[in-house]
């Protein structure tokens, strides 16, 4: 049973000393490893990733185009909405009903846009995705190889109490027979 202890010890720090291999690797250079995986397993664009991971004033936000589309389509609705209001109801009055409620309709859309719009923005993302590579790559790491010592150090112990064992209980077995002379007439045997 202890060579089977002694085998799973020093198969869990090879275990660890893998891993911390592979987080070591990984932490290296994460941008590329995300994006290649996150590329083949979605099929998004390069660009989409690019922006995401790098966050910066340099990298196009890929979504800004269609972003400004939109809102110069919300404004140009408003602008004709306001028109309608301001001709169609002194000559239609039972009409402001619809128009009003089309406002609130349009209104709504263009807080949801808004909400959009921040949700579209890589600054959020950006900050969780950096935030989880230092506690992965820094304490994570750290961890591991504290772990990776402490295992090595267990293992390194126990390796030399099952192999020191043998020899021990053959010479405490070699002195007990040692105590076994002793004398009747000495005056510090024990009664």
């Amino acid at each position: 049973m202890s060579f089977l202890v002694l085998i799973l010890s020093w198969g869990s720090m090879g275990l660890e000393t893998a891993a911390a291999v592979g987080l070591s690797d990984f932490c290296f250079e994460p941008d590329g490893y995300v994006m290649n995986t996150t590329q083949a397993r979605t099929g998004l664009s390069p660009e989409i990733l690019q922006y995401y991971l790098t966050c910066s004033q340099d990298v196009f936000n890929p979504f800004q185009q269609r972003l400004t589309v939109c809102q110069r389509a919300l404004s140009n609705i408003h602008s004709q909405l306001y028109g309608l209001e301001r001709e169609a109801i002194p000559h239609f009055p039972a009409a402001e009903k619809n128009i009003v409620s089309i406002q609130s309709t349009l209104n709504i859309t263009e807080s949801n846009f808004h909400h959009l719009v921040a949700l579209v923005n890589c600054r959020g993302l950006h900050k969780d995705y950096v935030d989880g590579l230092k506690g992965l790559c820094y304490d994570g790491m750290e961890g591991l190889l504290f772990l990776l010592l402490f295992s090595f150090l267990s293992a390194l112990s126990f390796t030399t109490a099952v192999c020191s064992l043998p020899r021990a209980w053959k010479r405490f077995q070699n002195r007990d027979s040692d105590y076994d002379d002793m004398e009747d007439d000495d005056p510090f045997t024990p009664q």
